[in-house]
């Protein structure tokens, strides 16, 4: 038998220590022992090993044309890409055991402990923006907020939690006496001023069981909501028909923060026409050092009969005395007569404010101190031009300090 001839690199096509014969109709493996290929194996490797010289001839035409600068430019720049990817592979895909300490620790809620020092540093945040209000001018505290706009986020949030611990909340006490005013007056209309408003609770309230329109940050022309059911007493507009709404509210605080209820301004300048209001409402808003500056202001929106609600902290208009049993105060061995004692109210303060509200253009119809905490007072205007001169200051409100 006639040894085969071997297949040069020309002839076959050699890549890698791997000869075909093509011209050998048995078609073998070099050095693989002598196993055949089938025609379609054969087939394949052909067009392999085609496909790999026309690669590495297109490779060595392109790599001609570089000089070695720039092919050693290339490198180390390919160098540089490859090991800062490595780089940024490991920073990025941690293992799956820190992978799932990160996501239990982001998912694990706040202990005791921690959520009893953020509820202190909230309460204290709060303390600190009320003294400030209280014993600024408004102008002063009105471009502060202005400024820092997350400032009334701060204050409202510890605000809601000391209302959320009173027994009663003024605003729903002056809420159920506006409805009351509301069945009784004869006009298809009543329109409020709500100074120092807050979250313009009185507004959605009122919104929520009256019909309702709202004048805020929006400047819109209003809107009318309708409850099912009302009877004609209460204006509504229940029955279908297109009767005027009942209320309209105009809410006014330092900012609005999106609140489109609110109407942000300087209670002292309110943007409303003189003489347009029935009823104004400072709902513990008096605060600040020119509280005659805001009076006045409520005088000039007010109609001629209109009236003005206050609601206060008792504390700011009162003080507390221990008074002996003859009525003389303390005796001489500071425990009255008989050593027993007992405290009395003193309303100098009170007298005096009720006083600064009859120069500036106010007669005090009603005092109302069912309350532990709060005194409800109600206004009418007298006619008389408010007094440039009056001034009065009520104690701050200033809560203790932990």
């Amino acid at each position: 038998m006639p040894k085969r001839k071997r297949s040069s690199k020309k002839e076959g096509g050699v890549q890698g220590g791997v000869g075909l014969d093509t011209k050998s109709k048995d078609t073998t493996l070099a050095g693989n022992g002598g196993e055949k290929w089938s025609k379609s194996k054969k087939k394949r490797m052909r067009a392999k090993l085609a496909k790999q010289h026309n690669q590495i001839k297109s490779g060595q035409q392109h790599d001609a044309g570089i000089d070695d600068g720039q092919m050693k430019q290339r490198r180390k720049k390919q160098l540089a890409t490859n090991d800062h990817q490595a780089v940024h592979h490991h920073q990025r895909a941690p293992n799956k055991e820190t992978e799932h300490r990160q996501i239990s620790t982001s998912i694990r809620a706040k202990s005791a402990l921690q959520q009893s020092f953020l509820a202190r540093l909230s309460g204290s945040r709060f303390r600190e923006l009320n003294e400030d209000l209280y014993t600024t001018t408004s102008d002063i505290a009105f471009k502060r907020f202005s400024e820092n706009p997350e400032l009334f986020d701060e204050y409202h949030e510890g605000f809601r939690k000391q209302v959320s611990q009173w027994p009663v909340n003024p605003v729903d006490v002056i809420l159920r006496w506006i409805r009351k005013k509301g069945k009784q007056s004869t006009e298809k209309r009543l329109t409020i001023a709500d100074f120092g408003c807050g979250d313009a609770k009185l507004a959605q309230k009122l919104a929520s069981g009256d019909g309702i329109s709202r004048s805020g940050g929006d400047r819109s022309k209003g809107r009318k909501s309708k409850r099912k059911g009302d009877d004609d007493d209460g204006g509504n507009a229940g029955r279908g028909d297109t009767k005027e709404c009942n209320y309209k509210v105009h809410s006014f605080d330092l900012v609005s923060n999106g609140n489109p209820w609110i109407t942000p301004c300087d209670m002292s300048n309110v943007p409303l026409e003189s003489d347009t209001v029935d009823i104004g409402v400072f709902c513990l808003a008096l605060m600040g050092t020119n509280i005659a500056d805001f009076v006045r202001e409520a005088h000039r929106v007010l109609r001629p009969d209109g009236v003005l609600k206050i609601a206060e902290v008792r504390s700011r208009f009162e003080a507390t005395a221990e008074q002996g049993d003859d009525g003389s105060g303390k005796s001489g061995d500071g425990r009255g007569r008989g050593g027993s004692s007992r405290k009395r109210t003193d309303d100098r303060l009170l007298n005096d404010f009720i006083d600064t509200m009859v120069e500036l253009g106010f007669q005090c119809t009603q005092k109302d101190r069912s309350t532990k905490m709060f005194i409800l007072m109600e206004f009418a205007k007298t006619g008389e031009k408010p007094s440039d001169e009056a001034t009065f200051t009520a104690k701050p409100c200033i809560y203790k300090r932990r």
